[in-house]
């Protein structure tokens, strides 16, 4: 049985992916900091950041998939959405934000689906 204060309409998998967040509220970030993933789901993902985000606030973001392409190459996917939890982290001046997608810039409406689909096959 599910617990009550469960809200998520789909699964979590933890994964430790890297992570670029390339904008925040509209303005572009031109050289965005590496951070990793914490967990992941078809419509969102959790991530630390060294700053807050309030709720709301559009972001783009761009996951790498290390070496999942052909030859051996990295698959870079891109997605954009919103910000719809912000707390505080264990480490000081860190913060867990919470992000929901809706839409893909790369062009892919299924890239996101896509990356999930590759981690559940793997669990």
């Amino acid at each position: 049985m599910t617990p009550a204060s469960e809200r998520r309409r789909h699964p979590r998998f933890d994964a430790w992916l890297p992570l670029r967040l390339k904008a925040v509220g509209g303005i572009v970030d031109p050289d965005p900091t590496l951070l990793l993933t914490l967990n992941l789901s078809k419509a969102g993902l959790c991530f630390h950041l060294p700053q807050r985000i309030e709720p709301g606030q559009s972001i783009e973001v761009e996951v790498t998939l290390l070496g999942a392409g052909p030859g051996g190459k990295n698959i870079f996917i891109s997605s954009a959405g919103y910000i719809v939890r912000a707390e505080s982290a264990r480490r000081p001046g860190w913060y867990k934000l919470a992000a929901a997608f809706d839409e893909s810039p790369s062009g892919s409406e299924l890239d996101w689906q896509k990356v999930v689909a590759a981690i559940d096959k793997k669990s």
